[in-house]
């Protein structure tokens, strides 16, 4: 089967696939206040890209990030919730076989605590969050060939940590065609049975920040959250402290990520977007972080449900 006809098959799947979630969740969700559309919103999307974009990154037939999310909550009107979230991270490899190496697996659990009351006004919901997750590759080799190379095909990668931040949305312009979210968090990384190899190399104390602009055309009705949007714009920025190798501590080149996304929801889509994004920072990728990826890619994107 050839690579192109593959990425077809892959991509109408996970559109089709998309749109039956939609219709289950359309059919079981019950209303929900604010506060629970807010955390609805805030979740990290499902996303495939086209093979491996413009840049640095192998050859690829897709990347897929799935992540399902499960909302735990007491009441439809509670200031208190949860969201369990198992998510997986693939990278298909444009070789023979398609191989599919050491995904990441990241299982996370996250509580939201809504602060101060619903602005009706200006659309404004406010919320902090703690988030406990887990990323490892699922592999048990040494972290080291024999030679000193790190085996980034069965090398173990393990780490725990633990994500503080807080989460602000708003309208931005009186017509209610503009919004913005804003999201800072800090992770930390306990020596809680990681990979004792990362201890030197891998930043265990990270500072995060999104900034996010949604667009609605002009028969579309400005939500307290709008998840769907048909258009947006996401900025993502990370600073990596710590210890990693020899790199200083103002060596931006090494310590900052920055990702910019812009998405298009077509109209005859529902759930799904087209998306361009740039990456330039630290590999994500499990073992692959001693790598530093600058790439352009496309893609379809799920939205939060």
């Amino acid at each position: 089967m050839s690579s192109i006809l593959l990425r077809i098959i892959l991509i109408a799947c996970f559109f089709f696939a998309c749109k039956a979630a939609d219709a289950q969740v359309s059919e079981g969700v019950l209303s929900e206040n604010y506060f629970f559309q807010a955390v609805r919103s805030a979740q990290d999307e499902s996303y495939i890209t086209f093979g491996q974009g413009i840049g640095n990154l192998d050859a690829l037939i897709f990347e897929a990030f799935v992540t399902p999310n499960f909302l735990l909550r007491t009441s439809t009107d509670s200031r208190w919730g949860a969201v369990l979230t198992p998510a997986v991270l693939l990278r298909m490899k444009a070789e023979e076989s398609f191989p599919v190496q050491t995904p990441g697996y990241k299982p996370q659990l996250t509580f939201y605590h809504q602060i101060g009351t619903y602005n009706y006004s200006r659309y404004r919901i406010n919320f902090l969050f703690v988030k406990l997750a887990h990323h490892s590759n699922g592999q048990e080799e040494p972290f080291y060939l024999i030679n000193g190379e790190v085996n980034l095909k069965s090398g173990n990668f393990s780490t725990n940590f633990i994500e503080i931040g807080a989460f602000f949305n708003k309208k931005l312009n009186l017509k209610g065609l503009k919004g913005s979210a804003f999201r800072s968090s800090l992770e930390i990384h306990p020596d809680l049975d990681r990979s004792p190899e990362l201890n030197g190399k891998y930043s265990f104390f990270r500072w995060h920040n999104q900034f996010r602009i949604f667009f609605l055309s002009r028969d579309e009705e400005f939500a307290a959250v709008n998840s769907n949007p048909r258009f947006q714009t996401t900025m993502r920025t990370s600073w990596l402290f710590g210890k990693m190798d020899e790199h200083g501590f103002f060596d931006a080149g090494s310590r900052l990520v920055l990702s910019v996304t812009g998405e298009y929801r077509p109209e005859f889509l529902k759930d799904v977007s087209l998306f361009v994004n740039f990456y330039s920072g630290e590999d994500y990728y499990n073992i692959h972080f001693g790598k530093k990826i600058v790439a352009l890619r496309f893609g379809l994107q799920a939205y939060s449900l």
